[in-house]
């Protein structure tokens, strides 16, 4: 049969002064008894440790002894943690101060220092990764009941965009440090996609959805619901992707056929 403990992760106290606290690996060990066949003892010493097991135990670790932000039923969830990825929390900045440890506060400033030194724009979020787990602190930001957090600056008005019309915006792309990745705005003219035809980002897209024309909204893209990942991207899968973005217009398309050639027409 297949015994697997979990060391335990560094208590609060001792936190403060060394690495923020975070669940040792999962150790397997197989363990042979008396009477069983020896293909069996083969498949028992094989047997690999269960990736999702692991994860969900370090998630629920990090909840309890470091992060300290009341979230029982993610971190009880384990079909909640996806593979490589982890989990998400999303709480207001007073939780730095309220409910973060030492080592927490630690890996806060490093991330806002970074952000100060690439001007990070104001109101933008700040980041606390620990393991797979990422802590995003922010006030006036929502989460929906995919994944997305977002912040509305100007609301708009008219209807949202549907899949099959054209949106037209202007958008700023940053990482995690507030490193602009990527800007409409230096390229001197507004993005125009076609929505449903995985054009976009799938979050960016998710957001642009729910946004009406004349709307600012900022965009914060988990992992689950970011670009493909791999050596060939730019990105990388841990990677948290930031969008301010500004809904220009919206049009409506239809399929245009001449003779033997056909184009999608929208206006």
């Amino acid at each position: 049969m297949l015994n697997c403990t979990v060391q335990k992760p560094l208590v609060p106290a001792q936190a403060a002064s060394a690495r923020p606290a975070v669940a040792r690996p999962l150790r397997c060990q197989a363990t042979v008894q008396p009477g069983q066949q020896q293909h069996q003892q083969q498949a028992a010493a094989a047997a690999p440790c269960s990736r999702r097991g692991l994860l969900a135990g370090a998630a629920a670790a990090a909840v309890a002894g470091a992060i300290g932000v009341p979230l029982p039923a993610l971190a009880a969830d384990p079909t909640s943690v996806i593979d490589g990825q982890g989990q998400t929390f999303l709480v207001p900045t007073s939780a730095a101060t309220e409910t973060f440890t030492a080592a927490q506060r630690q890996l806060l400033e490093y991330n806002l220092r970074t952000q100060r030194q690439n001007n990070a724009p104001p109101d933008f979020p700040a980041f606390v990764r620990e393991g797979y787990d990422m802590t995003v602190l922010g006030d006036g930001y929502v989460r929906s009941p995919d994944g997305l957090i977002y912040k509305d600056f100007v609301e708009g008005s008219g209807e949202c965009p549907v899949d099959g019309q054209q949106a037209i915006f202007d958008y700023t792309a940053y990482n995690e440090a507030a490193a602009t990745i990527d800007s409409s705005y230096r390229k001197g003219q507004p993005a125009q996609v076609q929505l449903g035809i995985n054009g976009l980002i799938p979050g960016f897209e998710l957001g642009i959805k729910s946004m009406k024309p004349g709307g600012k909204r900022r965009i914060v893209v988990p992992p689950e619901l970011g670009p493909p990942v791999g050596p060939a991207t730019f990105f990388s899968a841990k990677q948290y992707e930031v969008f301010d973005v500004e809904l220009r217009t919206v049009k409506t398309c239809r399929r245009q056929t001449v003779g033997m050639f056909s184009s999608v027409v929208c206006e």
